[in-house]
Formats: structure tokens, sequence, C-alpha cells
């Protein structure tokens, strides 16, 4: 009987892709990956190759889409108990907008690594202020 191998997830970064395996090893399902030692040559490789990508049976698709999927964020309350914490909205003060970004992380998908890149760049510029508009463009 043949098995299908199918690519679970790709990602941009090697270390983000050797922690998903290594979650996935650990949990008894086999997997493996590719693209791994050219996207570790030259960065720049990564988006043209469609990063490393995760490979696993296509039998353990499900349960291994569920290991690697993340746990809600948690929040200590008081009286020791611990609820989902609920998405912080912030509005821009010279505009109004809700497109405000607090030290703006990256998000998984194509554009991820800029995103870091612009995250970092833009730190240094903007000395201790953590907030900013997309829209007006405002930094507070």
């Amino acid at each position: 009987m043949q098995e299908n191998i199918i690519v679970l997830d790709s990602f941009y970064e090697p270390l983000a892709a050797h922690l998903a395996r290594t979650k996935l090893e650990a949990a008894g399902i086999p997997c493996f990956l590719t693209n791994e030692n050219l996207v570790s040559l030259n960065r720049m490789y990564s988006p043209v190759a469609g990063g490393v990508r995760l490979h696993v049976y296509q039998r353990d698709a499900a349960r291994a889409a569920e290991i690697l999927r993340e746990p809600p964020v948690m929040r200590a309350v008081p009286g020791g108990l611990a609820e989902p914490a609920a998405p912080e909205t912030a509005r821009c003060p010279r505009c109004g907008s809700d497109e405000v970004t607090y030290d703006a992380a990256a998000e998984p998908g194509a554009a991820h690594w800029f995103v870091a890149l612009l995250s970092r760049l833009r730190r240094y510029p903007l000395q201790g202020r953590a907030h900013h508009c997309f829209h007006c463009g405002l930094n507070w």
C-alpha cells in the first residue's frame, strides 16, 4: 500500500521549521523538512523556494495540524483564574483609526520576513515609542 506524503506547512525561517518538526517528532508523528539547506544558504531564496517545507504522511495531517496550532493567549486575572485574552484595540489619538500596532509583531504569511525586518528597523528611530498608526503614520 502506498502512502501519500503532503506538505503540511512552510516556514520562512529554518528555526521555526525545526521547532515545528521537533514538536511533531515529540508527539510521535514522523515528518521531515525540505529546502532547509537552500534557505540557510541565503535568506533571500526563501520566498522563491517556498520556504522550508514540513512534510508529513497524509494520515497524520489532521493530528499534526492540531499539535502545531498555537494555544490561546492566557491572561491572569484576580482570584487566580485565567481566561483567554481579549484583543486590545488601540485607537489613534490623531485620526481615530484602529489600524494601530504595538511593536509590529510579524504575522505568518508571505511577507513575514519583510514585516519582521521593518519592525526591527522601525524600533531604532522611534526611541521607545511603542504605538504606530498605519492610517496617518503617527507614532506615540
